[in-house]
């Protein structure tokens, strides 16, 4: 029997090496020194959402839906760049669709000059948040057409919906164009103190119209269940809390 025990002698096992990446499952939220930032960090985990969604909209810190700001600046650039530019007419036909346009901008003017008899003011707005309106919507189609267009390869067909958005972002092109040529000639009309088509108007009008469809699509397609278990869960742990308080 050995007088003494020397460590040397022993077998000596694989040697435990710790790297230098820690894993994400060894990751624990700082409940204690951001109590508030871990609860909502855990609400957006509890949802769950296709990855076109996050391309297009966006989560605030509560799990809700809210617009993509890097969507509303790349629609507002297109809105920078298609303002006060001119229609394009086909050069074969350009005197025939040229006559056109004015004749349906002479339309619109004749329109609102029957209006302006009565509480012109009130025309004047409501024209202005309809060339406000036109203005958001031609420039996100053609933001959202460029989007699509830019994920098509060139051996694939382009889908009918897209054909379909293509020949509507024109269409809107052209409305915006006969209601701001409109607005140009009536404007003075309307007894307000500005009657321009305002920037500012237009990127309001573009969020707006952002906040919908991202409410929208999240409504049809998130999967909100784990946060659901999870509410349940704080809901029974307080219950179960005021139980014991007042046994």
């Amino acid at each position: 029997m050995a007088d003494h025990f020397d460590p040397a002698d022993q077998e000596v096992g694989p040697e435990l090496v710790v790297g230098n990446d820690t894993p994400e499952s060894a990751y624990i939220p700082d409940t204690n020194g951001d109590p508030e930032g871990a609860e909502k960090r855990a609400v957006q985990a509890n949802i769950q959402l296709p990855d076109w969604y996050f391309r297009k909209h966006a989560l605030n810190d509560f799990g809700k839906p809210v617009f993509n700001k890097a969507v509303a600046d790349g629609i507002m650039k297109v809105f920078d760049a298609k303002f006060g530019t001119p229609m394009t007419y086909n050069e074969e036909k350009r005197e025939d669709e040229e006559k056109y346009f004015d004749s349906q901008c002479n339309q619109i003017i004749d329109g609102q000059r029957v209006l302006l008899e009565v509480d012109p003011q009130s025309t004047g707005l409501n024209f202005l948040q309809l060339c406000t309106r036109t203005w958001s919507e031609f420039a996100s189609i053609c933001y959202e057409y460029q989007d699509a267009m830019s994920s098509i390869t060139v051996a694939e067909d382009i889908p009918d919906w897209l054909i379909q958005r293509e020949e509507k972002m024109l269409q809107l092109g052209r409305k915006a164009r006969l209601l701001a040529s409109a607005l140009d000639n009536i404007g003075h009309d309307f007894g307000l103190r500005n009657i321009e088509i305002e920037r500012f108007r237009v990127e309001k009008a573009v969020q707006d119209r952002l906040q919908r469809l991202a409410e929208y699509n999240y409504n049809q397609h998130a999967d909100a269940s784990g946060k659901v278990k999870q509410d349940m869960n704080t809901e029974s742990t307080a219950h179960m809390k005021s139980i014991v308080n007042n046994a």
